[in-house]
């Protein structure tokens, strides 16, 4: 499966008294000047920007997996469920609906985050919860991988293992 992997850098950026939200030009020129934003309602909510093409690729992608029509409209409803198309006014603002900054939580403070083949736009309160939640995942991996270890030393150390020479 190949992606664009050019959406790459975090921004912040406010959302105005119109509701408009500025757009890195590095993204606008990879997303083009019509894009497909997709509301992720999840423990992080965001909103999500998607090249149309890279969009429709997903979907084609999903499609062609499935097994039955039901199949196809449950991946249907998946992917185009909270969706729709965004155009980038003449300085580069996106207006953000009432209703998409509700489901998503935003709020005057915004993050823009490009994660190689879309660009997620988080609340600055959001943003963090998530960073936190990274690193105590990766915390917990480690300390799970450091006891592990100990244990095995600890089992050598106390003759479990047989030294074998081959």
């Amino acid at each position: 499966m190949i992606f664009l992997l050019e959406l790459v850098g975090t921004y912040e950026h406010n959302i105005d008294g119109k509701n408009r939200l500025f757009v890195p030009a590095k993204f606008r020129a990879i997303l083009g000047s019509e894009f497909i934003y997709k509301v992720k309602r999840t423990k992080f909510p965001s909103i999500q920007l998607y090249s149309k093409a890279q969009f429709f690729k997903e979907v084609e992608e999903a499609l062609a997996g499935a097994k039955d029509e039901f199949n196809k409209r449950r991946i249907r409803d998946a992917k185009f469920f909270g969706t729709g198309e965004a155009t980038c006014d003449a300085q580069g603002r996106i207006v953000i609906g009432a209703s998409l900054s509700r489901a998503a939580k935003l709020n005057k403070e915004c993050i823009l985050t490009g994660y190689g083949d879309f660009v997620e736009i988080m609340s600055a309160e959001v943003y963090d919860a998530y960073g936190e939640s990274l690193a105590m995942a990766s915390e917990m991996e480690d300390s799970s991988y450091v006891k592990e270890n100990e244990l095995r030393c600890q089992r050598r150390a106390e003759g479990a293992y047989l030294d074998v020479e081959v």
